[in-house]
C-alpha cells in the first residue's frame, strides 16, 4: 500500500473520531454502553451453556471458562477468533499466513496441533460441532471466522470429552450467534485488506422468525516483495501459464442462515475460502522454492428440535450434514522444477520444460469429508437442587483424507479418482451427568460416556467436580478426561517424494488424557482475581510423519532415491502443569484495567527422549495487558501481549538452514513483546460506530515455526503493524 493513501486514511479516522467525539457529547447512552457497564460480579452471573449442555451461571460451571461478550469484541477490537486467542490465558497462536488454510495454529496448555489441523480444540457454532467430523480439525483459517454476528463466546478448557466425545481434547470455543440485531459495515486496511459484513434478523410470526448472516474477507495480506527483491523473484513465474504473482492470502466469505419454525430450527453456515501462500522463511533465505494455492468450501445444515415436554423436562434432537472439500485446484508448485526438462524423444534426445509433468512438477491436493450426525439430548430437573443432562450422539463419515494425485498428477475431479482413497467409519455415544446442589451453595457433578467407534472399539470418559460458593470466593476442584482418535490423514496418508516415502498406519491408536484442575475467584462487584491450577497426564501421543527406522530404494522418473520410510505412530506419553493469574478492575467510570499470566511447563516423552515445553516451540511464560478507557461513547483499548522465548531441536543441520541453528542444533525463537491499540467511537445518534484498530503499534519483527518443525521452512514472518479502519451501522 503506498504512504500517501495510509496517511490519507489515519487523516480521515482522526476526523471522524473528532467529528464522532462532539456529536457523542450530546447523544444519549447506547444500548452497547448499558451492556459494557454490567458490574464484574454480574459478568459471573451471565448464563453460558457449553460446559454441560445446558444453562447454568458462569461461576457454577465444573470447568474453567472465559466468556466474551459481543461488547467486549466490539472494545478490544476483535474481529476475528486470531485475535480472541492470543489475548485468552494458555493459548498460544502463530500465524501461518493460510498454510493448509488454518490460517494460525492454536497450541493451548502445550498441547500442539498435528499436521492434520488445529485438532485438539473443538470449535462449535451454536453448540454445533463446526471441527472436522473425520478429526482433521480446525480446517480453515482463523481469520475466516467472522465476529460480527457473535453474542459471545464461551472458551472452555480442559477436556470435555464426557459429553463432547473425542473431538473436546484440550478445550472447546462456542460461537453463540446474536438473533435479535440489524447490523452493517465495512472496514479498509493494511495489505488492501477489505472486510463487508451484514446481518439481520426478522420475526415474522410470533413461531416463525430468521436470521441473515453474511460477511467478506479480501485480503492480499503481507506482501513479501516489498521485503525483498530475492523473495519477488521467487514469487512470480516468468513461463507460461505462471506469470503472475502467486502469493495472495485470503478471499474469505462466510453465509450463515437461520430460520426458527414452532419448536424447529434450520440452519445453514458456508465458509468459503481461497487463499495461497508463498512457503518460506526470512524472505531474504530460501532453500524451500514451492508456493500453494488452495481453496476449500465448508457446508452445514442443521435441523434442530426442542420441546419442554413438562416444566421440568426438555427434549431436543438434531440432526446435521457437513461437507468439507478442497477445491481441486489446491496445489503446489516447485519453482525449480519451470527450468527442469524431461526427455520426451529418446531417438533424438530432444527435451521440453513442463512443469506439470517435470522431476517435481505442480502437486495437486485433496481433501474431503461428508458426515451424517445425529444427536439426541434430555435435560431433566428431578428435583430444585438436581438436575440430569442425558443424551446420544452417532456419527457417520465418509473420508478423504489430505493426499495428492502425486507431482505431474491432475486435480482430483471424478468420483472414480474419490473413490481410491475413501475411507469411512461411524461413531455412537452414550452420556450422562448428575449435578446437585446443597442448601450450603455447594454443588457436585458426576458424569460418563461411554463412546464406540468402529475403528478403534469402546472407551469410557469420566468427568467428576466440586464448586463451592461462599460470599464473594468460588472454589472449584475438577478431573476431567479427554481422547482424541487419529484423523483420516494421519491414518491413510501416503506421499512418496525423492526424500522421503510416508506410508499410512492403520494400527494408530487414540490420545488420551487425564486433567486435574483446581480454580479459586475472588469477586466484587467491580474486583476480580481469578487462579488456576492444572496438572494433564497423557499416553498414545501421536507424533506425525516420524522416520520409523527403515529406508528403501524409490523410483521417481528415470531416477532410484534411497529414502527414509516416515509413518505416524503413537511414540509418545506426557506431563504438562501450570497456572494461570487473573486480574480485573474498574478502577472507577473511565478506567477498567486486566491482568493475565500464564506459566506453561512440563514434557513430552518421544520415542523415550524426554522433550521439556520449551524445547518443543511452546513458551513457558505469557503476559497480557490491557488498559481501557471510556468517556461518553468513546472508548480506547489498549493491550500489551508479551511471549517469553521458546526453541526446538531441528533436522536441518546438513541443509542450508543449518546457519540459524545454534551450536547445540536447536532453532530458537526469542521472546516478543507486541501492543495492539483500539479506538472506537460507539452508536453515535444510536446506530452508528466508527473505529481505528492496529494490530502490533510499533512493527515489531518477529518469527514463528511451521506445524512440524522438521520439515519446510523453519521461520515463518509472523504479523507486522496493520491497521483497520472501518464503520458499523446498528439497525
Amino acid at each position: 500500500m503506498k504512504i500517501s493513501r495510509i496517511y490519507n486514511s489515519i487523516n480521515t479516522i482522526c476526523l471522524i473520531i473528532l467529528l464522532s467525539g462532539l456529536l457523542a457529547n450530546i447523544t444519549g447512552q447506547s444500548k452497547m454502553r448499558k451492556l459494557s457497564e454490567l458490574s464484574i460480579e454480574d459478568l459471573m452471573n451471565l448464563n453460558v451453556i457449553t460446559v454441560s449442555k445446558s444453562d447454568q451461571k458462569l461461576k457454577e460451571t465444573p470447568a474453567m471458562v472465559v466468556v466474551i461478550t459481543s461488547a467486549m469484541i466490539k472494545e478490544k477490537g476483535f474481529y476475528d477468533l486470531f485475535d480472541v486467542l492470543n489475548s485468552t490465558p494458555y493459548f498460544q497462536i502463530q500465524s501461518e499466513h493460510g498454510h493448509w488454510t488454518k490460517g494460525g495454529i492454536i497450541n493451548l496448555k502445550g498441547s500442539r496441533s498435528g499436521d492434520s489441523g488445529n485438532n485438539k480444540v473443538l470449535l462449535l457454532v451454536d453448540g454445533i460441532k463446526i471441527s472436522d467430523s473425520g478429526g482433521e480439525g480446525l480446517f480453515m483459517g482463523l481469520n475466516s471466522i467472522p465476529l460480527y454476528s457473535i453474542k459471545q463466546i464461551e472458551i472452555v478448557f480442559g477436556p470435555n470429552s464426557t459429553l463432547y466425545g473425542r473431538d473436546a481434547y484440550a478445550g472447546m470455543i462456542n460461537l453463540i450467534t446474536n438473533n435479535h440485531d440489524k447490523y452493517a459495515g465495512y472496514s479498509y486496511g493494511s495489505f488492501n485488506t477489505q472486510k463487508l459484513f451484514a446481518g439481520g434478523f426478522h420475526r415474522f410470526t410470533d413461531d416463525l422468525s430468521m436470521n441473515v448472516n453474511f460477511y467478506s474477507y479480501d485480503s492480499d495480506e503481507q506482501d513479501p516483495t516489498s521485503i525483498s527483491t530475492s523473495y519477488k523473484n521467487r514469487t512470480v513465474f516468468s513461463k507460461e501459464p505462471y506469470t503472475n504473482v502467486f502469493y495472495r492470502a485470503s478471499k474469505n466469505k462466510m453465509v450463515g442462515l437461520d430460520f426458527n419454525i414452532y419448536d424447529f430450527s434450520l440452519k445453514y453456515l458456508l465458509y468459503d475460502i481461497w487463499g495461497s501462500e508463498t512457503y518460506g522463511s526470512n524472505p531474504n533465505l530460501y532453500a524451500t522454492e514451492y508456493s500453494t494455492q488452495l481453496g476449500i468450501r465448508n457446508q452445514l445444515f442443521d435441523l434442530g428440535y426442542s420441546k419442554n415436554i413438562t416444566d421440568n423436562l426438555n427434549l431436543s434432537l438434531g440432526y446435521n450434514f457437513k461437507l468439507y472439500e478442497f477445491n481441486p485446484i489446491t496445489a503446489n508448485l516447485y519453482l525449480g522444477d519451470l527450468d527442469r526438462s524431461i526427455i520426451t524423444n529418446k531417438n533424438d534426445s530432444s527435451s521440453v520444460v513442463d512443469p506439470l509433468y517435470a522431476y517435481g512438477g505442480r502437486k495437486y491436493y485433496y481433501f474431503r469429508t461428508l458426515s451424517h450426525n445425529f444427536d439426541l439430548k434430555a435435560i431433566y430437573n428431578l428435583t430444585s437442587n438436581l438436575k440430569n443432562v442425558s443424551g446420544f450422539s452417532y456419527n457417520y463419515i465418509d473420508g478423504i483424507p489430505v493426499i495428492s494425485e502425486g507431482k505431474g498428477g491432475k486435480p482430483i475431479t471424478t468420483n472414480t479418482q474419490r473413490n481410491r482413497y475413501e475411507h469411512n467409519f461411524y461413531t455412537y455415544g452414550l452420556f450422562s451427568e448428575f449435578s446437585y446442589r446443597t442448601n450450603y451453595d455447594l454443588y457436585f457433578t458426576v458424569g460418563g460416556r461411554f463412546d464406540y467407534s468402529s475403528n478403534y472399539g469402546t472407551t469410557f470418559m469420566p468427568r467428576l467436580s466440586t464448586i463451592y460458593n461462599y460470599g464473594s470466593n468460588v472454589i472449584k476442584f475438577i478431573y476431567s478426561t479427554g481422547y482424541l482418535a487419529p484423523s483420516i490423514t494421519q491414518v491413510y496418508f501416503e506421499s512418496l517424494t525423492t526424500f522421503s516415502w510416508i506410508k499410512k498406519n492403520e494400527n494408530l491408536k487414540p490420545e488420551k488424557t487425564s486433567n486435574f484442575e483446581f480454580n479459586y475467584d475472588f469477586i466484587k462487584e467491580n474486583f476480580r482475581i481469578s487462579t488456576n491450577f492444572f496438572y494433564s497426564k497423557f499416553s498414545n501421543i501421536i507424533a506425525e510423519s516420524v522416520e520409523n527406522g527403515d529406508s528403501i530404494n524409490v523410483k521417481i522418473g528415470d531416477e532410484l532415491f534411497y529414502v527414509p520410510i516416515l509413518q505416524s505412530e503413537n511414540i509418545g506419553n506426557g506431563e504438562h502443569y501450570g497456572l494461570n493469574v487473573y486480574v480485573s478492575n474498574k478502577i472507577n467510570i473511565n478506567f477498567e484495567t486486566e491482568f493475565n499470566y500464564s506459566l506453561l511447563l512440563g514434557y513430552d516423552n518421544v520415542n523415550n527422549t524426554r522433550i521439556d515445553l520449551n524445547d518443543n516451540l511452546i513458551a513457558n511464560h505469557k503476559i497480557n495487558l490491557g488498559l481501557k478507557y471510556k468517556y461518553k461513547l468513546l472508548s480506547i483499548y489498549g493491550e500489551a501481549i508479551w511471549i517469553s522465548d521458546k526453541r526446538i531441536k531441528s533436522n536441518h543441520s546438513l541443509t542450508d538452514y543449518a546457519i540459524l541453528l545454534d551450536e547445540d542444533g536447536y532453532l530458537n525463537f526469542n521472546s516478543v513483546l507486541l501492543f495492539n491499540l483500539n479506538i472506537r467511537v460507539n452508536e453515535i445518534f444510536e446506530a452508528f460506530s466508527t473505529y481505528l484498530r492496529i494490530k502490533n503499534l510499533f512493527n515489531t519483527e518477529y518469527y514463528g515455526q511451521t506445524i512440524n518443525a522438521q520439515w519446510g521452512s523453519p521461520l515463518i514472518l509472523q504479523d507486522m503493524r496493520r491497521f483497520d479502519l472501518g464503520i458499523e451501522l446498528n439497525f
